[in-house]
């Protein structure tokens, strides 16, 4: 058990400081006694491993452009080596930022991969690929991610009903495509509209009581 002489109190939970005064406390460390789990050391094993992977795209990335300075710069095509590590690391910094919240982090990742979509098919000649397929494919994905995370953590309304209506508002971007015949291939933005008005539908019939209080407070109407 530890003790802070100052406060005059016993900590159970193994602390380095007083949660009262900050000072050092005195006594031995009990593991047996911790009431909470240490977030701590699951932050620094997460720090430390964000660094390890980092320190791996900048090597990956350095053997890229001398691997290509060695062969003469007849193509620069490490520059897509450099693209793919950058697009690759933005988008697993963000998954590692955003992790204790799933829903955000679903939408976050979805939002990254338009754009990462939308510059490859854009530095490889634009065959138009991700407004075809990239961006109405992921939105797919992430109605049925966000109803699977549901399902499963059994979350409440108000922690998960902003992010599907943001995902359904998303849908708006494929149907101005269709609409303005920017899309060669329909299907997959036909059933990317359908499923957001599919889900808007559920979210109103099953929930729409509790969709209307969450709206009126992030709204504050």
């Amino acid at each position: 058990m530890q003790y802070c002489k100052r406060c005059k109190i016993t900590v159970r939970n193994p602390r380095r400081k007083c949660p009262l005064c900050q000072g050092n406390l005195e006594g031995t460390l009990e593991e047996e006694n911790q009431m909470f789990p240490d977030l701590r050391r699951e932050s620094s094993r997460m720090a430390m491993g964000f660094r390890i992977f980092s320190f791996v795209c900048i090597a990956a990335c350095v053997a890229a452009v001398s691997v290509n300075w060695i062969l003469g710069f007849h193509s620069f095509w490490s520059g897509y080596v450099l693209a793919g590590v950058g697009c690759m690391w933005i988008l697993s910094a963000v998954a590692i930022v955003k992790r204790r919240n799933l829903f955000k982090n679903a939408v976050w990742e979805a939002v990254l991969l338009w754009a990462v979509f939308l510059f490859w098919d854009y530095i490889t000649g634009w065959r138009g690929w991700s407004v075809n397929f990239g961006i109405p494919i992921v939105l797919l994905a992430v109605y049925v991610i966000l109803w699977v995370i549901v399902f499963v953590t059994r979350a409440p309304v108000p922690h998960y009903m902003i992010y599907m209506v943001m995902v359904s508002v998303g849908s708006l971007v494929p149907l101005v495509l269709l609409l303005y015949g920017a899309v060669s291939v329909r299907m997959p933005s036909v059933l990317c509209v359908a499923g957001a008005v599919l889900m808007l539908s559920a979210l109103a019939i099953f929930k729409g009581r509790a969709l209307g209080e969450e709206l009126r407070k992030k709204t504050h109407l």
